[in-house]
């Protein structure tokens, strides 16, 4: 789709969703349009996605559903840039912040905020990832207070107690990285990503006979041909086990 077509396509949309803007809810399909183009991955649809919400965002009030969305969207987008990573990670945490003052109980708003730290403490290097370690997991518990089914949330706490340095740094705990994503597991057992980081723990634990079966039923999965990120990842973390 050229500059032009993309500019009638999101003008268009909004066009049609204006009069729930107007009524200053989250219109349900706006919404469902910015996921569905979240879904794919694919940066040219998160760029669409991202015009959408905003455009949208301009004309109704603070909505936490809107901003949260946002906020996943410029993750996905920092995700996949070589430049201007930590500028996209960052106005994502600006939205997610929002989020979580539109709606202190909106487990979404939280969980994004959380990832955003990450991302932003991942950029900036090691010393600023220590930093972010307590925001994130602080952000990760809310979640959980809020939902306890909410199975990302997790997953990231699994991914952070595994990475972090241990006792008396930070909260590295490998036996908590363990019990944090078999919960994920439980709560969404075919979740490629969730297999990945079980195959990483796993291989903390000196178990890479039960890495290498968790990494093939990863990779089984379709997700994996769109989400090109979570396939490099595996793809690493298996020749690394070779």
């Amino acid at each position: 789709m050229n500059k032009l077509m993309r500019s009638l396509w999101v003008g268009l949309c909004i066009l049609m969703l204006t009069a729930g803007a107007a009524a200053g809810g989250s219109n349900p399909e706006i919404l469902a349009e910015a996921h569905s183009l979240l879904a794919t991955k694919e940066v040219p649809n998160i760029e669409r996605a991202i015009e959408l919400l905003e455009a949208f965002l301009a004309q109704t009030e603070e909505n936490s559903e809107l901003l949260w969305s946002l906020a996943k969207a410029y993750l996905y987008l920092g995700d996949r840039s070589e430049d201007n990573k930590l500028n996209w990670f960052e106005t994502g945490k600006a939205y997610a912040d929002r989020a979580v003052a539109a709606d202190a109980n909106n487990p979404h708003a939280y969980y994004w905020q959380g990832a955003l730290i990450g991302r932003i403490g991942q950029t900036k290097g090691i010393l600023n990832s220590l930093f972010m370690i307590k925001p994130l997991q602080q952000a990760m518990e809310r979640v959980l207070e809020i939902d306890d089914q909410y199975a990302d949330a997790y997953f990231v706490l699994s991914s952070l107690y595994d990475q972090a340095p241990g006792w008396p740094i930070s909260v590295g705990n490998r036996n908590k990285a363990l019990e944090m994503i078999e919960i994920a597991l439980e709560l969404d057992p075919d979740n490629p990503s969730y297999l990945v980081q079980l195959a990483k723990v796993l291989v903390s634990h000196r178990r890479r006979d039960e890495a290498l079966q968790v990494l093939s039923a990863a990779f089984a999965h379709p997700e994996m041909e769109i989400d090109q990120i979570l396939r490099s990842d595996a793809e690493k973390l298996l020749a690394e086990l070779q």
